[in-house]
């Protein structure tokens, strides 16, 4: 897809020109990963049709020029995001779908950017100039538009939506705000902050966003910390020599474990058969760490276990005379 690209200058704001929609060429490759990336561009062109409707103009912008939004939504900064085959496709096609920002409030001739963070990032490696619309955004506008970007992509992990709008209440907006960010109800939004608060975070920023490990995952690990021993074995785990060096869900695993405390060892059970060599009584004897057991056969002699009952005191008598 080719854009219009009008003026450089932020305030450029006119109707462009219809975008020029060519025929894609999509890679040679397996079917599953054509059918994502043909959804991936249907997305953008979507989103790209929204944007042109509204009057936007893209511009180009120098990457060196344009910050980070207001509140991060994803773990990690910038420079650590990966973007290898990002770089790749647009140093194939260009760059097919625009970034959002908006002036700097407090830094005249810079931009702060609401979404497209991945793609600021591999056009700049590229050393190109990046499209980019340009629009006077509060920071409720910027918020939303920003959460919103991301939940139709599906982009952020669990524990960066929650992270995203814990970082979002922390900042004083309405939950209703947050809410619309976020694309989610009051209860879903409850469940989000709590886990957010319940697992420090440090301890989230060490894990990263661990893709695989969803809600419930998150708020076990967060009801493990309430528990300050938990907290103190998680410590350990986070200083392990090779903790870095495994990927974020592998990470994940790690400190969930660590905060479940050690597994009760499995008891070890001794079973000892008994047969009378005169009739047909039998029980078994089972010792473990709990006690003794004795289970009568009461198939096979069903008055014998009653009989052995009644002498328990003549029994325990005898045994104690040979003390």
């Amino acid at each position: 897809m080719k854009l219009p690209v009008g003026d450089a200058r932020p305030d450029a704001v006119r109707n462009p020109a219809a975008p020029n929609v060519g025929q894609e060429r999509i890679p040679a490759g397996p079917v599953r990963s054509m059918g994502f990336a043909l959804g991936r561009i249907e997305e953008e062109t979507k989103a790209l049709q929204k944007a042109l409707a509204t009057g936007l103009t893209i511009v180009e912008l120098d990457p060196s020029l344009i910050e980070g939004s207001v509140i991060r939504d994803r773990l990690g900064s910038l420079e650590s995001l990966e973007v290898g085959s990002l770089v790749r496709s647009i140093e194939e096609k260009g760059q097919e779908v625009p970034i959002l920002v908006r002036p700097h409030p407090s830094k005249s001739g810079h931009y702060q950017i609401a979404y497209g963070h991945r793609r600021l990032k591999a056009v700049a490696a590229l050393g190109r100039k990046i499209k980019a619309f340009v629009r006077d955004l509060s920071d409720e506008e910027l918020i939303v538009a920003q959460g919103v970007e991301n939940s139709e992509r599906q982009d952020l992990s669990y524990i960066e939506r929650a992270l995203f709008a814990a970082r979002i209440e922390a900042r004083g907006f309405d939950r209703s705000v947050i809410m619309q960010a976020l694309s989610t109800d009051k209860t879903e939004l409850s469940k989000l902050i709590s886990v957010a608060k319940g697992v420090p975070e440090p301890i989230i920023e060490a894990i990263g966003p661990a893709p695989k490990a969803g809600r419930d995952r998150w708020i076990k690990l967060s009801k493990c910390l309430e528990d300050k021993a938990a907290a103190k074995r998680v410590e350990k785990a986070l200083a392990e020599d090779d903790f870095a060096s495994v990927d974020s869900d592998e990470r994940f695993i790690r400190v969930l474990n660590a905060a479940s405390g050690p597994q009760p060892r499995a008891q070890k059970v001794q079973r000892k058969t008994w047969k009378s060599e005169w009739g047909p009584a039998s029980a078994t004897v089972t010792r473990s760490s709990r006690g003794v057991e004795i289970l009568f056969d009461t198939k096979s002699d069903p008055g014998f276990a009653d009989f052995v009952a009644e002498q328990l005191d003549e029994l325990y008598n005898a045994f104690r005379t040979k003390l």
